[in-house]
């Protein structure tokens, strides 16, 4: 899967006050481009002690908290944070409908949760009750986007 452009067409531009939480925060790269863009506090959250510290060193000069927790279990204080961008995870999470609930249960009212993950994960939403809109990106990638309190 190719790096996404952190364009206007992925982050939006009306996020409300507060951090941004990466789930699944891997090697840290999509991370890096997160800060960058956006200039946010960050939340970087993974199960793996290896991820955590690959995204600690190519976040030095960020502000930033590392979490290594479950990303359906996130311990993250409700209605707290603008953005939660999970990339390739949700295809891997069993109960994806748990990790929905834990997202949205963190997002401030008109914070968004940005999916970014293979196509067949259209599949869930369109047979689920969330609005959401979606774009291709590269090859069979989709970028998923819900808006909490839209």
């Amino acid at each position: 899967m190719e790096k996404l452009n952190f364009s206007h067409n992925l982050i939006p531009p009306d996020l409300p006050d507060g951090p941004i939480v990466d789930l699944g925060c891997g090697d840290g790269v999509n991370t890096r481009l997160l800060a960058t863009h956006t200039k946010r506090d960050l939340i970087c959250v993974d199960h793996r002690q290896g991820a955590i510290e690959a995204t600690r060193e190519k976040l030095r000069g960020f502000k930033s908290t590392f979490l290594l927790n479950d990303v359906c279990q996130l311990g993250i204080k409700n209605d707290s944070c603008a953005l939660v961008y999970a990339s390739r995870i949700f295809s891997h999470v069993d109960n994806k409908k748990i990790l929905l609930q834990e997202a949205m249960r963190i997002l401030k009212n008109n914070g968004y949760l940005i999916i970014v993950d293979y196509e067949k994960c259209l599949n869930f939403f369109k047979k689920s009750k969330f609005k959401f809109s979606h774009f291709k990106s590269a090859g069979k990638t989709v970028v998923i986007t819900l808006k909490k309190g839209f």
